[in-house]
């Protein structure tokens, strides 16, 4: 079964993506794509206690009639006083009573001194009936190896025809055998996946770009898109529930669908042979700041 669309909510909060050069979509914007989502039947929206003003702008913005399953992250905290506060916050930002998912955005704050007092803390809302489903959003499999699995229900990690690392590694089987749910984001890796090669930033290595006009010469033989590619691949991955999608604009939700919604005929070959392996052009922990 295909994954579903979850619709990634930070560009509505701050001016995110290395490739947004028109900054925070405007309030008015963002309820006509959320509009557009909600009759596309689009119910998961993933937000952030970091991205900006994104929780407050979708409890205002979200047709209050159509459903929704709210998926928010906790802030790096080290303080465990902060946890419950912060949390309510969320709650009354998102105009929510609870939330589908609350997830970490550090994984690594599982591991820190307060890690058990945390996650104890996170089941706690579980069993309040305030929060179905808890886990974590890594870069890597190794952040994995020390997390107690048999005790999370969903970890969000990165996944695009690029960037192919945990899907090739195994790191989604594990999961799923593990009965943890899957769902990808960065499909577009922040939008550089969906433009020329010409518009990207330098420090992106020249052979990652010669691939990327590898593949724009190999779907423009097929009459397919940059987006048409992005979105195939991830219908194709097995053990997904949901990708996450990000859009800037009520026009992008609406190619977004138009894409999704297309049973592309045209032969595709294998996909693997499109994944890039060097970390540095595909993980944003790498990429330069300001």
């Amino acid at each position: 079964m295909a994954p579903q669309l979850c619709l990634g909510t930070a560009q509505f909060g701050l001016p995110y993506g290395i490739t947004n050069d028109s900054g925070q979509v405007p309030e008015s914007e963002v309820r006509s794509i959320l509009s557009l989502a909600a009759q596309a039947g689009i119910q998961l929206l993933d937000t952030a206690q970091g991205y900006g003003s994104s929780e407050a702008v979708l409890g205002r913005c979200w047709p209050f009639a159509a459903p929704r399953r709210l998926i928010s992250k906790l802030s790096a905290q080290n303080e465990f006083n902060t946890w419950e506060l912060s949390f309510q916050a969320s709650l009354r930002r998102l105009a929510a009573s609870s939330l589908d998912a609350f997830l970490l955005h550090r994984s690594a704050d599982l591991t820190g001194s307060n890690g058990d007092l945390l996650l104890t803390w996170m089941e706690s809302l579980r069993s309040r009936g305030l929060v179905k489903r808890i886990g974590v959003s890594i870069y890597d499999a190794s952040e994995l190896d020390a997390l107690p699995l048999d005790r999370l229900q969903l970890v969000q990690l990165p996944l695009s025809i690029y960037d192919q690392r945990l899907l090739l590694d195994g790191t989604v089987a594990r999961l799923r055998r593990a009965g943890v749910i899957v769902h990808a984001r960065s499909i577009f890796l922040q939008g550089l996946l969906l433009q020329a090669p010409e518009q990207w930033p330098s420090f992106l290595s020249p052979p990652f770009q010669c691939h990327h006009r590898r593949l724009i010469s190999f779907l423009a033989q097929r009459n397919l898109t940059l987006l048409d590619a992005a979105l195939i691949f991830a219908r194709s991955c097995e053990g997904l529930e949901a990708a996450l999608i990000g859009v800037l604009s009520v026009e992008e939700m609406y190619e977004v669908l138009q894409s999704w919604q297309q049973p592309h005929t045209a032969e595709f070959g294998s996909l693997k042979e499109w994944a890039w392996e060097n970390a540095t052009d595909l993980d944003p922990r790498f990429w330069p700041t300001g």
